[in-house]
């Protein structure tokens, strides 16, 4: 079948669930339906072989896609996929994606230098510039903006002076804290400069997180950065997925799963779970097995204990 481009963000979900899935349960697992109905991606899949699962993929990702972040997506996805690269890509909140060339050639080329990590993700790495401004000569602080921001304190009576540092072109921090703790020094370090005006340009890397694809390519993320207008708009976005989930609740299965999948920056800083439990549990309260998954991190947010489920449990005569 031709490929469409861009990639369905829920597709790119149900498949990374069904790839936790299997290697947590110890069991095969094959997507026998699906279907997408009110914006969201529902069918049932076959569990070693004779149990039946009714999933649901509640994507939050699509509400926020513009023409523009449409489009960019498409060029990166048909570039990869000409290259044999199937994977996920997960794009930091915020950050533009690659559309042209030469930059294109070059993702690619950073695509296959990714890093392994301890959790089977990669990091991809990306070089970019931040710029660092002496403003004064009192105070011991650095003001940031950008990917950054957030650091800020560990600055604080580090440097001579008072600064501002621009990293606004850093979306993303490596996983790793003795690389951040080497780009820290750095800019400490830089701080020595001897003139209040001068800006003072310093080499850094925007780590993307990437994970392995079945058979495509899929750019994952969002073009809105996190604030609290996006966080109110993930509530309304989810409450309506959910509600048009709830007609899988009502047809018969084994079990039934609801996976919901999210824009984050980091893995850890997703705001699916927070939200889910803000919200009146009747939504969601008919699934056996709940799952979030945010930075190419599958993380179940409902999840039965041991032998609950009938395909986790000893089968009759073992």
């Amino acid at each position: 079948m031709e490929r469409t481009y861009p990639a369905s963000t829920s597709e790119a979900g149900l498949g990374l669930f069904a790839a936790w899935f299997g290697a947590h349960y110890a069991r095969s697992i094959v997507i026998d339906e699906r279907e997408t109905a009110d914006g969201v991606l529902a069918g049932v899949a076959t569990v070693g072989r004779r149990w039946k699962l009714r999933f649901a993929v509640a994507d939050t990702v699509a509400a926020d896609a513009t023409l523009p972040w449409e489009a960019s997506r498409a060029a990166l996805e048909q570039r990869l996929d000409g290259e044999g690269q199937a994977v996920n890509v997960w794009v930091p909140r915020g950050a533009p994606i690659p559309a042209a060339e030469p930059a294109l050639s070059e993702f690619v080329l950073a695509q296959e230098a990714a890093r392994p990590l301890d959790d089977g993700r990669r990091e991809l790495r990306l070089p970019v510039r931040i710029h660092l401004r002496r403003t004064a000569t009192k105070g011991s602080v650095i003001t940031i903006l950008g990917g950054l921001a957030a650091h800020w304190a560990q600055f604080t009576n580090r440097v001579p002076g008072s600064f501002q540092l621009n990293s606004q072109s850093l979306f993303r921090l490596p996983a790793s804290q003795a690389e951040r703790d080497e780009l820290a020094e750095r800019i400490v370090l830089a701080a020595g400069q001897p003139d209040i005006d001068d800006s003072v340009s310093l080499a850094a890397e925007d780590a993307w997180t990437v994970t392995e694809a079945a058979e495509r390519s899929c750019v994952i993320g969002s073009p809105m950065p996190e604030n609290d207008e996006q966080s109110a708009a993930l509530r309304r976005n989810l409450r309506l997925q959910l509600r048009s989930a709830a007609a899988t609740l009502e047809q018969p299965a084994d079990a039934h799963a609801l996976i919901v999948l999210g824009a984050a920056t980091y893995a850890e800083e997703e705001k699916l779970s927070w939200a889910l439990r803000g919200m009146d549990p009747r939504l969601y309260a008919g699934y056996s097995l709940i799952a979030v998954i945010a930075d190419g991190v599958v993380k179940p947010l409902l999840q039965p204990g041991r032998s609950t489920l009938p395909w986790d449990a000893p089968l009759p005569g073992a």
